[in-house]
């Protein structure tokens, strides 16, 4: 079953070991904050927890290059990042715990060389005024033009892109969109069902690449459950 262009409905605990070394060239990852964020259903603190070092050591395993966005909270329990790109956020409204005031910007951590150079180590994106309507189904999302960003100036056409927490499946919409390829991992069955018709029925990659395998929400493999990995 290939492994490739679709979602996977799983534990990334389970599934990263199993994946080849070096077999992307970027994964991105946007894990639970773990601090009673509601997510309808359960908060983030009833979440599977993902220890942060494991994490990072794991996807350096898998990939050529990691971003991590850890959150500002978060950020002294993730290991030593090689670099760190801010994500300005102009005219938040988020309040900062500590400060009482607004927090305007979240790092964004950067494990492992990128293939290519990135020009700036920051970027300007408002938060909330940049989510699509078609990712609204998951309660924390990450804006896609950040996604695309990010793919843009870490990735080339062709490149393979992991999230092993996909949640709403913005890096992927991204990636595919890019003429990237991809693989999201997601534990809940309910946003993989999600995430698959959201992939469906976006638009086709910008620039002809070729070569894609047909995505599962296309018509090709089912998103594969765990035990398909061994």
């Amino acid at each position: 079953m290939s492994l490739i262009n679709t979602i996977a409905c799983g534990d990334c605990r389970e599934i990263l070991p199993t994946l080849p070394a070096k077999s992307f060239q970027l994964a991105f990852a946007d894990p639970p904050y773990w601090v009673g964020f509601d997510y309808g259903n359960k908060t983030d603190k009833e979440m599977s927890y993902i220890e942060p070092n494991w994490l990072v050591t794991e996807l350096l395993r898998v990939s050529e290059c990691v971003l991590v966005t850890p959150g500002i909270g978060n950020f002294h329990d993730y290991p030593k990042s090689d670099w760190v790109i801010a994500w300005n956020k102009p005219g938040s409204t988020r309040r900062s715990a500590c400060l009482a005031g607004f927090n305007i910007w979240e790092p964004i951590l950067v494990y492992g060389k990128p293939r290519k150079r990135v020009y700036q180590d920051a970027v300007n994106l408002p938060d909330v005024a940049n989510h699509t309507k078609d990712g609204a189904f998951h309660k924390c999302p990450k804006p896609e033009k950040l996604l695309r960003w990010l793919i843009e100036n870490f990735t080339d056409p062709a490149d393979k892109v992991l999230d092993p927490v996909s949640g709403s499946g913005t890096t992927c919409k991204a990636a595919f969109q890019l003429g990237r390829e991809y693989l999201g991992i997601e534990i809940d069955p309910n946003i993989v069902e999600l995430s698959l018709n959201r992939l469906s029925e976006s638009q086709p990659p910008l620039l002809g690449v070729g070569r894609l395998t047909k995505r599962a929400a296309d018509g090709g493999d089912a998103a594969p459950e765990f035990s398909n990995f061994e």
